[in-house]
């Protein structure tokens, strides 16, 4: 066997051709699961990322210069609405797998059971979809967030949710013994603790022969009569906008794993797949609303793993809360006031908390191309997901109380923050509207929906569309619903049985 590689940018100095057996657009929890399983059954892949290499040895070497070259629109990428919400998704061998939480949790049996009924998708029963989150978990090195890096912050909620009875531990994270609880997870791990894609599925896929091209964008979809023949992009040089070179990938199979956002984009710039009318609807993100504290004693947040801890027990409710705690100069745009005010809550740092309250949205946003050809993305929070985002503000606050927090900042415009139960009723009796809101979202999904009918999704049970014969989309665009959990390990969970249909059907007698 031969082995793979990884190229980058700055090693190409011509036109590149490739023809392999498939070609992955994307290194995520979908692309790079894709070609990890389908090279280690013996095909030849080749991976397209966009994204650049990045490694605990030449991060970016300050915060804003991370969310300029590791993230798209420099972390800035918005849905525009009421409100206007900020969901920041990575561009970087790994995807948004090197700059998340980590966090892995699996798809909800309830979830997958509503599929069934509402949408008529076979093959996803609870139990047929576990032996793939088995397996995912494996590989990742899932497990639950120790005590010697949970955090004062997380610590500190989850005492305040036990004072009240209600359900909360530690999230199951993809770290291993290397995390030191830094805090950093959305800067990129600067000790490889966090197994990012481009840390286990990107290694093994490279060992058993798969070729990842880094600083390539995909552009066009080749069909021939109906069917994938390939695809055609540019690499570009890290660095110099005028270098760049064409790439053309024959390939009898293609799988897209761009995200939410952009492979429903690049379907609609190439025309294809999209019979039904649904690619670039649907559009879910799990709407978050980050509630602050102020405590008298130090708390230290930005000490241990961000996103630790989570309380669950408002799940049937269509809301989680977990951990979120981030740097200085992110946290000030996220607490209230100007001036004299806004400098005197910055200086206590140390004493704050944060916790995140996050709604299983019923909302549906919209993908389009807009200027440029860049995605142009709008969601409206629906009545009820206000309702929903209400009572998580007011769980979240109640909890932070409860723990002994003397100011909570609960992101609503009209009460900017509040220190007793009774104004927690007064915000719930008196209602929220959308524009009071401030939000943030983190997982996209549901641009390119699965379903049992062609009139009324974009691909088939098992990823392919219903229009392009092998044309496969393996990432959350597919998800008919939100998830109400972080959807990565669901994610890498779908995209390895969308590898090993690919196999066992499509590939079939090729090895």
């Amino acid at each position: 066997m031969t082995l793979g590689k990884i190229i980058e940018g700055w090693e190409i100095s011509g036109q590149v051709q490739e023809s392999v057996e498939v070609c992955v657009i994307g290194s995520g929890a979908g692309g790079a699961v894709v070609a990890k399983e389908l090279s280690e059954l013996g095909h030849s892949v080749v991976l397209l990322e966009e994204g650049a290499r990045w490694t605990k040895e030449n991060y970016p070497k300050n915060p804003m210069e991370v969310f300029r070259k590791m993230y798209r629109d420099g972390g800035a990428t918005i849905c525009l609405g009421r409100p206007p919400i900020m969901m920041p998704i990575g561009k970087a061998l790994g995807g948004t797998t090197k700059v998340n939480s980590g966090t892995c949790l699996r798809t909800p049996a309830k979830v997958l059971r509503r599929w069934r009924r509402e949408f008529g998708i076979e093959g996803v029963e609870p139990e047929q979809i576990k032996p793939y989150l088995e397996r995912v978990e494996k590989i990742v090195e899932a497990r639950p967030v120790s005590k010697e890096v949970m955090g004062r912050n997380n610590e500190k909620f989850l005492e305040g949710a036990k004072k009240l009875g209600y359900s909360c531990g530690a999230l199951i994270r993809n770290a291993n013994q290397l995390c030191a609880g830094c805090g950093t997870c959305t800067l990129g791990c600067p000790t490889d603790g966090k197994r990012s894609t481009d840390l286990n599925y990107i290694p093994l896929a490279v060992n058993f022969g798969a070729k990842i091209y880094c600083n390539t964008r995909a552009e066009k979809i080749l069909v021939k009569q109906g069917q994938v023949v390939g695809v055609e992009g540019t690499i570009f040089k890290p660095g110099d906008k005028k270098e760049k070179y064409r790439i053309k990938v024959s390939c009898p199979i293609l799988v897209l794993c761009a995200g939410a956002i952009h492979t429903p984009v690049l379907l609609m710039k190439n025309r294809l797949a999209n019979s039904s009318g649904e690619v670039g609807k649907n559009l879910r993100i799990h709407p978050g609303i980050r509630v602050s504290a102020l405590f008298d004693e130090e708390i230290n947040g930005h000490l241990g793993v961000p996103q630790a801890g989570y309380v669950d027990e408002f799940a049937d409710e269509g809301i989680m809360l977990e951990g979120v705690f981030v740097i200085p100069f992110l946290t000030a745009p996220g607490l209230p006031y100007f001036g004299e005010k806004h400098k005197e809550l910055m200086f206590h740092y140390r004493n704050l908390s944060a916790f995140g309250a996050m709604i299983f949205d019923e909302s549906k946003g919209r993908v389009k191309i807009g200027p440029q050809g860049l995605p142009l993305i709008f969601y409206q929070l629906s009545k009820e997901d206000v309702k929903k985002a209400s009572k998580a503000i007011a769980y979240a606050s109640e909890i932070w109380l409860s723990a002994g927090a003397k100011r909570v900042f609960p992101s609503v415009s009209w009460m900017p923050e509040l220190s007793s139960i009774r104004e927690v009723r007064a915000l719930l009796q008196r209602g929220l509207k959308p524009g009071e809101l401030e939000m943030m979202a983190f997982h996209p999904m549901g641009t390119c929906r699965m379903g049992a009918e062609k009139q009324s999704s974009v691909v088939n049970p098992y990823g392919e569309s219903w229009d392009i014969k092998n044309l496969f989309i393996a990432d959350a665009s597919i998800f008919p619903t939100c998830l109400g959990v972080n959807p990565m390990e669901s994610i890498m969970a779908f995209a390895t049985r969308t590898a090993h249909y690919l196999h066992q059907t499509k590939l079939a007698g090729l090895v």
